[in-house]
């Protein structure tokens, strides 16, 4: 992995660049692992944020990925569960959005360099939740209970998490309930109209009725926020057990 990843932009608008440079500025997470670089140097470029919504970006994009296949795209989108690329970021470009789609950029890359140790993930993990803390907590959570080797991936939004579903296949999934746009009960029902993936609702809302809802939504289980240690670790047995019952059985999704 780079110890500076360079970040440049295709296409942008100048109040979006402004916004970007605040981002970098007001962030200094960001600045750990990535730097920005003037898009009059593109050569020196590892990651691209790029117009989705002019196909003349895109197409110039496509030919700076022939000629650097090892460039990663971070696809800037208003209809982002209809784009395509390495990762997809929905506009307008947001602190929480930018720094879920950069871990995102971390996991591919991680996940790229340890592929000679270990060429598919043994738990396939997708945490979707509009709170970058809570992402966090889960991240290092997940690390530090569970032994088998995971893949972990992220989605700020609703409609992210659907974009992101809709490209891979994923063991569990942690969905957040309440989000802006598309909430966690019209996630889970759009993913459980096409695949049987294991959906633990990880929320606040505690009522009787909520989880109703959440059990009507097709969820395999309702876990109130703060999750207990023993309840992660349950949950995750609990998806081993049901993806291998999955592959026994030949099931596709």
């Amino acid at each position: 992995m780079h110890d500076d990843i360079k970040l440049s932009y295709i296409g942008l608008t100048d109040n979006e660049v402004r916004v970007l440079r605040s981002i970098f500025t007001l962030a200094p997470q960001l600045n750990e692992r990535f730097s920005l670089t003037p898009p009059d140097q593109l050569d020196e470029v590892d990651v691209f944020l790029v117009d989705a919504d002019d196909p003349q970006v895109v197409e110039r994009w496509n030919r700076i990925k022939r000629a650097n296949s090892l460039a990663m795209s971070l696809m800037l989108s208003n209809q982002a569960e209809t784009v395509e690329g390495d990762v997809v970021l929905q506009r307008p470009i947001r602190v929480q959005r930018l720094i879920a789609a950069l871990d995102d950029i971390l996991q591919e890359q991680t996940l790229t360099n340890s592929t000679d140790f270990m060429a598919e993930p043994e738990i396939c993990v997708l945490i979707v939740d509009d709170s970058y803390p809570v992402r966090k907590y889960m991240e290092h959570k997940l690390a530090e209970l569970i032994k088998e080797p995971l893949q972990l991936s992220f989605a700020a939004s609703g409609e992210e998490a659907i974009s992101k579903v809709n490209s891979k296949k994923y063991d569990i999934i942690f969905l957040d309930v309440m989000m802006e746009g598309v909430d966690g009960y019209k996630v889970c029902r759009a993913i459980k109209a096409s695949r049987t993936t294991y959906i633990v609702m990880l929320t606040s809302r505690k009522s009787p009725f909520d989880k109703v809802r959440g059990t009507m939504s097709g969820c395999d289980a309702y876990v109130t926020k703060p999750p207990s240690d023993e309840c992660l670790v349950r949950e995750v047995k609990k998806c081993i057990q049901f993806r291998d019952r999955k592959q026994a059985l030949g099931l596709a999704q």
